[in-house]
Order: structure tokens, then sequence, then C-alpha cells
């Protein structure tokens, strides 16, 4: 890694020594009323000139002063707004660097009607930025009545798989945040969270491929941090959603935001309830080794699954001072999801068995229910950026599973030919997590700035599992694989993090320290895997603007990814007799080593080339028992992954009233691992595109059509087939401006298809899994009260990572 990263860097430095540069700017200003006294929360909105769009927003202080830190080189204009004034604007100037005094502001007083007030800051639905890439959710008619996880699968780069695993640029151990904290629950738990959240309810997603030292070194593809809604506004405010949708089967969502905010408090909740009737099938064929030739078995499964689901959240901040801020924030999640299956599996070939066919009837039942309790406490020491904030957070997660697998053995005339395997797994867990953190950031002279923190977290997780088989009507358990698995952890971290800018080069470097001790036992099997270690995590990013329209970037990051605590758990959890899938306690931390280099032009064009390599990575597989003629899937670690991208993103003014967005990626996955005495070999080349075009219609109508594809690719030992699938989105403003419409179509032609197969040593297997895909979904959102635009303290918890890693729902 050393010798790819020394050259590279030579070679970034060289070409900053070749173009001319401009920093970063501190534009600071006041706003006054017509009697020159200082107003304060005002919203003031740093403006693109090209075309008044948004680029930064912040409020006047208690002296009418504001500012905006490290604005871009750039031509902009200010406008400061408040209800029952008229608003001002600046005139348009220009960004070199330095710090810069925009003229006083002045308010006039005048009844204003909000009919009056327009700011063309209306972001594209896809945001693309040097360092992050933003889908903004409430600008996409696409967006309405879907649920968090699929708005995610329409990220340019992101892919969502057959069995819901989120990859970012052909790589897995994507960490997942929300409002800036870690979920810390198992990605198959990250995965129930977004489907269960309706997509209105969510602000936007921001996708962060290199991040600093600042944040926990959790996932080695980067983080997706996915911000919720929270009114912004002066005085009481909120809104409502209801929504409903067709596919198959019925859905419906709705949503209530309330908000309050005055010069001392501001208390804010929501809740939001989801519904989904759904269906799936699956098929898989494989193909098993016996006496010189293979058994075939050709598996057929149908399901149908129903979720609901509530989540809430209240909150207070109380504003102590203008530069100190305390708050408590409370947020809640509980649901249910029911499935009903029927698998068919024909066997055909030379086998050991008297049948020739397997009907396992499944049922499933899963509840959760899981509660966060925040405090947190913000102060800023002076207007230049020095400032402390601290979090302690504490959280429980429960979750009950019942699952009913009953397997009838038949022969070609559909006669049973031995008594039926019905089996029952009874499993529960239980999770609480202890976090706390602190973060100071102090200012060194006019462009430096030093960060550093601290955090703790204490994870505990009690797992159960009641095996049993029906005997003579009776239900008795079977103790060899029932099983008890309590894991504990903790984590200790701290960081540095410096930010400078030397010779006209934007400078970041930063290093985190993690000390980690673990303890899994399963009590059962009488297995412990104690562990402990201490790794550190540098990071560096450098940028630098080529000339007035051109900017470079390089960033370098090492990031560790730990088992999620449900991978680690060896419960056995059974799809029909051959088929199941089990954790595995024995498993360690991947890390990886990730450099990225990253080309814009005027802010519009983007190109990125990334590249990673991933030691001991963790990754799903198959394994395969000749005897018994049993395929199972688990986790084990592979030696080595390495992954290289390059992404391209344009738009295109095709006429006024029709705009388009092209995101491509190209990426080149490869795996090289030694695996039970044989060898993984798997490279794929491979490339997602995503197309996204917006038209303005009559009567204020707007609409969004959007493409994407993805290329066959290649993971670990899996084989991916090509995906391919069009949204299509309408909205309109209702109401006079105060309600919103939307109606679209995901899937409309019906092609969303998953399939994978497998060919590693003695294991053949071919699976395809398509489900309701296609639907249409109706949406309509009410505002109430104050409408003055107000901006909301956004701050991110202590338990970030651990959340991530719990099979949460």
């Amino acid at each position: 890694m050393k010798t790819f990263l020394l050259p590279f860097t030579l070679l970034l430095l060289s070409s900053f020594q070749v173009f001319g540069q401009g920093s970063f700017t501190q534009l600071t200003g006041r706003v006054v009323d017509d009697k020159q006294i200082p107003v304060e929360f005002v919203n003031v909105l740093l403006l693109n000139a090209a075309d008044s769009s948004l680029a930064k927003g912040t409020l006047t202080d208690s002296t009418g002063r504001f500012e905006f830190e490290s604005v871009a080189p750039g031509k902009y204009l200010v406008s400061a707004e408040l209800i029952g004034y008229a608003p001002s604007r600046s005139d348009l100037f220009e960004t070199r660097g330095g710090q810069v005094e925009i003229p006083v502001l002045t308010l006039l007083n005048g009844a204003v009607s909000l009919s009056e007030v327009v700011v063309a800051a209306k972001r594209p639905f896809i945001e693309l930025q040097a360092d992050k890439i933003i889908l903004n959710v409430e600008s996409s008619p696409v967006a309405a009545g879907s649920n968090g996880l699929e708005l995610l699968s329409k990220a340019p780069g992101v892919n969502v798989d057959q069995d819901n695993r989120i990859s970012l640029k052909g790589k897995q151990g994507v960490q997942v945040m929300i409002d800036g904290k870690n979920t810390y629950m198992s990605m198959d738990d990250v995965v129930k969270l977004l489907q269960s959240t309706p997509a209105n309810a969510i602000e936007k997603i921001e996708i962060m491929l290199n991040p600093s030292a600042k944040y926990d070194a959790a996932g080695n593809a980067g983080i997706i941090n996915i911000k919720m809604k929270r009114d912004k506004n002066l005085g009481f405010n909120g809104s409502a959603t209801i929504g409903g949708g067709y596919g198959r089967y019925y859905k419906a969502n709705g949503g209530l935001r309330l908000n309050y905010r005055s010069k001392q408090v501001q208390l804010f909740g929501d809740y939001n309830y989801y519904n989904n009737q759904r269906w799936q099938n699956i098929e898989i064929d494989r193909k098993v080794p016996f006496e010189g030739d293979f058994t075939v078995y050709d598996q057929i499964g149908r399901e149908i699954n129903w979720l609901n689901s509530h989540n809430y959240k209240a909150g207070a901040d109380w504003f102590v001072s203008p530069k100190t801020t305390v708050g408590v924030l409370y947020s809640g999640r509980q649901g249910d999801w029911d499935g009903a299956s029927t698998n068919i599996s024909d066997i055909s070939g030379p086998n050991p068995w008297t049948h020739s066919q397997v009907r396992a009837n499944g049922d499933i039942s899963e509840h959760w229910n899981n509660n966060s309790y925040n405090a947190n406490f913000r102060h800023q020491f002076n207007e230049k950026g020095r400032e402390l904030t601290i979090d302690a957070d504490y959280s429980t997660f429960a979750n009950d599973n019942n699952q009913f697998n009953f397997n009838y053995f038949l022969n070609t005339n559909g006669e049973e030919t031995s008594a039926p395997n019905l089996i029952r797994n009874l499993s529960n867990s239980d999770i609480t997590i202890k976090a706390a953190k602190a973060d100071y950031v102090h200012p060194i002279g006019e462009s430096s700035r030093l960060e550093a923190g601290l955090k703790s977290s204490m994870v505990r997780t009690d797992n159960g599992l009641d095996f049993g088989q029906q005997q003579d009507g009776e239900w008795v358990q079977d103790s060899l694989r029932s099983d008890h698995f309590i894991y504990e952890e903790d984590i200790h971290a701290g960081y540095v993090n410096f930010n400078t800018q030397y010779k006209n080069i934007q400078i970041q470097a930063g290093l985190r320290a993690e000390y980690t001790v673990s303890d899994g036992m399963s009590v059962t099997l009488d297995q412990r895997v104690k562990r402990d270690y201490l790794s550190w995590f540098p990071s560096l990013s450098l940028s630098r603007q080529l000339a007035e329209k051109h900017n470079l970037s390089l960033s370098y990051s090492r990031r560790i990814d730990r088992p999620n605590y449900e991978n680690l758990n060896p419960f056995v959890f059974f799809l029909d007799q051959y088929t199941f899938g089990k954790g595995n306690p024995f498993l360690t931390p991947q890390y990886t080593n990730s450099v990225s280099a990253n080309y814009g032009f005027k802010e519009v064009f983007f190109v990125s080339l990334s590249y990673s390599r991933t030691d001991d990575v963790i990754t799903e597989v198959l394994e395969q028992e000749d005897e018994t003629q049993r395929t199972y899937q688990t986790v084990q670690n592979l030696a080595q992954f390495d992954n290289i991208s390059l992404s391209f993103s344009a738009p295109i003014e095709a006429a006024k009233w029709w705009t388009l967005r092209a995101n491509l990626t190209g990426f080149y996955n490869s795996f090289q691992s030694p695996y039970l005495g044989g060898v993984i070999e798997q490279s794929q080349l491979s490339a997602n595109v995503h197309l996204s075009q917006q038209f303005s219609l009559p009567m204020g109508i707007k609409g969004e059509l959007t493409a994407f594809y993805q290329s066959p690719s290649a993971y670990g030992m899996f084989e991916m087939r090509h995906q391919f699938f069009i949204d299509a989105g309408l909205s309109a403003k209702v109401l006079k401006g105060k309600g919103t419409l939307r109606l679209n179509v995901n899937d409309l032609l019906n092609t969303m298809r998953f399939a994978v197969k497998v060919r590693q040593d003695n294991i053949f297997v071919d699976v395809e899994n398509y489900r309701e895909s296609r639907k249409a979904n109706l949406t309509f959102t009410y505002n109430f009260g104050n409408s003055n635009v107000k901006a909301a303290r956004r701050r991110s918890t202590a338990n970030e990572d651990e959340l991530n890693r719990i099979n949460q729902n």
C-alpha cells in the first residue's frame, strides 16, 4: 500500500506546483432593522450567483452578526429574511480567500406575505460535492411513497442486492449513520430500519467515501449519513403526511412532525407509521456431488411478508445563552414483521434418499422494541469557531423472533415416505449500549483549526435460542442445538484532526486510536472467544483550486469493520431441511486502506478515482456437507480484497424545462484467498449508470424520470447478474403552496430481478429472487404554522458505530 501511495501523493503535489490556487473564505456580516437595531434569529442564506441555488445557511446571533466559514471560491449573493420584514439582499460578490465583511443588510418593516417571499434555493435531487454525494429527498417526486431502503438504492454508486446487502462502488461494509450518529445495528437490521422508514421522513442522504478521523473508524466502503427531517422554523409549525400505494398488495404510510422554537427553547417531535404487505419468489438450483455424479435440487419458494412499524422521536434544546445549548433527545422504534412461506424442492439424479420432493411450510413472527436516550451539551467560546460538544447515550434493543418450519418428504406419487420433520426456532436478543463522547474544536490563526475528541462505548448482547422438534404432537427442546450466547465489547477511542492552509493547499490530517476489548461466550457449546487490540487510523486530505473553475483533491484513510453482533452469534436458522444459515463467533475485524482523487469543474462536473485494499475481509460464503447434502450460508474472513473505482457525474440542460444528470461508476473487484483446502479467486470489471431527468411542466407540475443499470458484478464467491429499473414521478404544490401532492411508480417496466450464482470447488448454486418491485404511490403533505425559515441544530451522538452492528429493525 505504501508503494502505491508514495507516487500517487508525489504526482498530486507536483500538480499543485503547476496550477494556481484560490483559497477558502470566511464571510461575516451584520443585519439591522430600519432603526439600525441589530436583529436576532434572521435567516441568512448564501446563494450561488448563477442560479440563486442555496450554498449555505445560518442565523444571526444576539448582536445581529452572522458568519459563513470555509466558503469555496466563486460568485455569491447573501439574502437576509424574516417574517414581517421585506427581505434584503447583498450585491453580487466574488470570494478568493481570506476574510470578507459583507456590507450591513437592512430589513425594512412591512407586512410581507409568505407568497411574496420567494427564495430560489431548491437543490437538485442528486448533488455532488468534492467530499460527498448528497441526495436531497424533498426535491424528488420519485421518492414519495418509497421507504428508506428503496430511496438509498437510487443513490449513485449504491447497490442493494437480492439479500438487501448494501454496497458502495462495488464494496460492502458501509457504515450507516442517522442524523450523524451510529445506529449500532447489524446490516440486516439497518435494512429493516430503512424498510420501515417512509421516505417522506428523510431530508437528505450524504455519502462520504473517506471520512476524517473525527468519525468512528468503522465502514471500509465509507459512511452513509441519513438526515431525518426536523422543522427549522421560528414559532410553532409542523407538517402532516398521509400516503398509500399498491403493487400486488396495498401499502400505507403517515407521519406528523411538530416543532416549537423561541429565543430560549426549541421543542420538537415526530411520529411515522409504515405498513407494507409484499410478496417475493425465490428459486434455488443446487448440484451436490454424489457417487461420481450429481444430485440436483430444484427449489421454488413463495413468501408473503407483512410489516407494521412505528417510529417516534421527541427532543428539546435549551438555549442557555447565545453560545451555550443543552439538549435531550429520545427516539423509539417498535414493530412487527410476519411472514408465511412455502418452499418445494424437487430432487433428481442419483441420491441417498427415498423421497423425491421436500415441501417446507414456514411461518415467522418477529417483534422489536428499541429505545435510545441522548443528552447533549454545546458551548461556543467565541465567534471564531472554538467549540466544545458533549454527548451521552443509553440505548436498549429487544427483539423476539419465532420461526416454525414444517418439512414433508414425498415420492413421485405425492405420498409421504417418512415422518415429517417439524422444527421451531424461538430466539430472543437483548442489547444494551452505553456511550459517551466529547469533541473540541480550537481555531489557530486565520486559516487553521485543531479538532480533538474522546469516546467510550460499552455494549452487552444477550441472545437465547430454543430449538425444538415436534414429537407425538408435543414440542421437545433439542438441547444440542439450543444455545445461549453472550457478547460484551468495550471500545475506547481518541482522535486529533488538524486543518490548515499551506501555500494555497487546503490540508486536513488526522489520527484516531481505538482500543477494543471483547468477550464472546456460547454457554451451550462451551466456546469462548476473548480479544483485546489497539488499532491506529490515520487520515489525510489535500485540496487545491486549479485556476478559477477547476478543483483537485486527494484523500487517504485507514478504516476498520468489526463483525456485527448477529454474525458473531452461532445460532442456526433454517430455510428448509437442506438449506440454512448460521453465524461465526471466531470472526476477526477487517482493515481497509483507501485512497481517492477527485476532480471538479465549475463545482458541477465531477470525476473520482479510488483504490482500496481490505485484509481479512468479512464476507458471506456458502459451505456444503456432501454427506448430508446440506448447503448453508455463513460468514468468514477471506485474505484479501482489492477495489478500484472510477466515477463521473455531469448535468445536462437539454432545454429550459428539461435537465438531466448522468452518474457513471465503473469498478473492479478482486478477491484472493485460501479457503477450505482450495482457493477463492474472483475478479470482475463492472459498472453502474444512474440517469436522472427533471421536467418543469405546465401548471407548476414537476416531473422526474430516473433509470438505473448495474452490469454483472462479483463479490467474494458470488457472481451477480445485471439489474435494471426505471422510476417515474410527478409532484405539484396545492393549497397556496402549503400542500404537496406526489405520485410515483417504482420499477415502471417491472424489470427488477436479482440473480446470483456460485461455482466454488464442490458448490454449484444458482439463485434468482424477484419481488413486488413495481408499485404506485400517492402521498400528500401539508405544512402548517409559521413558515419563517429557521436553522435547526444538528448533532451526532456518542453511540453511532455500535448501533450499526445491532440486529435492530
